[in-house]
């Protein structure tokens, strides 16, 4: 049985976009490729109740754009960095380069993405924004789940229009969140679960001070979504990869690499932690606080 029927007799559903869209699955996996070693996530793997804050150092982006490679496994986001803001203070794992007077920053994160038969357009558009995903239709975690489609659901052809996102990594691991960068998801694109909070963050959403409920969502973020294939994702003329490790399927850059580094929850756990409290708003720096969490390694030189 191929994923898409499978899934279909499983009931699971992907992301419920609107009626008439026509959705890619996202869900469980049944199995897994052999995943060598892969780096746990540090984040406790709870449940759809947890509630996210993200405490880190990169500021909203102006005018964010997202790049998904889906054979190099790579999400890469690129925006403007607001004024004021001190352009030697970017974190280790960011890459800043000046176009037409502006400051431009990527950050490039490691996915999970859909199987072969689950092949993308070229061009999205971000459609709606969980900033926690609570229902039960698969273990979201209560991270993020950011819906891009390619088109507009609502001018009557809404039918042909393919439904993805960005979600966390679901597999789970000792009781950690971990992800698997290969093409094992079922159609949308696996994440970090520090990772994504970061990336809705990046594009608008609060997520340092807000505790939002399982019934937000958000549909005023539209931040456009390229899907490449191959080596065309590109950053200065050169190849992009990020420094997490890979099933052996899938095909890395060799040559004229731009490497980004990829941080994790267990060298920065101030960055993105649980929040345990029950008010709705949370103090800017609430992971250090209230949680006493503390760093290993300097944002801007990284990891000790």
């Amino acid at each position: 049985m191929n994923p898409i029927a499978r899934l279909l007799a499983l009931g699971l559903l992907a992301l419920p976009l609107v009626a008439s869209t026509a959705l890619t699955g996202c869900a469980t996996d049944a199995q897994e490729e052999d995943e060598g070693d892969f780096t746990e996530d540090a984040l406790k793997q709870g449940t759809n109740s947890d509630r996210w804050l993200y405490n880190g150092t990169l500021p909203h982006l102006e005018n964010p754009s997202i790049v998904v490679a889906q054979t190099t496994h790579t999400v890469r986001i690129t925006g403007g960095l607001p004024a004021g803001f001190d352009r030697s203070k970017l974190p280790f794992y960011a890459k800043a380069l000046e176009q037409n007077g502006k400051t431009l920053v990527s950050i490039v994160y490691p996915i999970a993405t859909g199987s072969e038969v689950n092949h993308q357009p070229a061009s999205y558009v971000t459609e709606r924004v969980y900033p926690r995903r609570t229902d039960s239709s698969a273990p979201w975690g209560g991270f993020p789940f950011i819906s891009y489609v390619d088109g507009d659901p609502n001018d009557g052809a809404g039918s042909s229009y393919k439904g993805i996102a960005f979600h966390g990594p679901i597999t789970g691991s000792a009781g950690e969140w971990k992800l698997v960068r290969g093409p094992v998801s079922h159609g949308c694109n696996r994440m970090q679960g520090e990772h994504v909070v970061e990336l809705a963050h990046l594009i608008g959403v609060n997520m340092t001070t807000k505790v939002w409920s399982g019934g937000d969502i958000l549909k005023n973020f539209k931040v456009s979504v390229t899907a490449v294939p191959g080596k065309k994702n590109t950053w200065k003329g050169q190849n992009v990869d990020v420094d997490y490790p890979a099933q052996a399927s899938v095909k890395r850059p060799t040559t004229n690499v731009a490497m980004f580094k990829a941080w994790k929850s267990t060298d920065f756990p101030a960055w993105v932690c649980k929040y345990n409290g029950t008010a709705s708003e949370a103090p800017a720096d609430y992971c250090t606080s209230a949680r006493r969490l503390v760093n290993n390694g300097d944002a801007i030189t990284g990891p000790r």
